[in-house]
């Protein structure tokens, strides 16, 4: 049996799958959050512990969590201050070694 045999016998037995799956699926109800019990919420940007939706800034009541996320913050700020300040530092040295 040769490479292209393999390859088109391999496609036919995947598309045959997703067909049966999607056939399966069809039959389903969709799950709802109601129907499953679970209220809705978000996860802790640093543990993933479930917090209430409207936590800002979105991260649990733990210590730990407070200083990561104060740290990441701080770092991000940091970034985004030099990714516009570089940019213009070389823009204002060009121009000036240009007149």
């Amino acid at each position: 049996m040769g490479r292209k045999d393999r390859i088109a016998r391999a496609a036919t037995q995947t598309a045959s799958q997703a067909r049966e799956t999607a056939a399966r699926e069809k039959g389903r109800s969709k799950r709802t959050t109601s129907a499953s019990g679970v209220t809705a919420h978000r996860h802790c940007s640093v543990c993933w512990a479930p917090i209430p939706l409207k936590a800002e800034p979105p991260i649990c009541s733990d210590q730990e969590c407070e200083a990561t996320y104060g740290k990441r913050e701080a770092s991000r700020k940091r970034l985004t201050f030099m990714l516009y300040l570089f940019p213009a530092i070389a823009i204002l040295l060009a121009i000036l070694t240009a007149a």
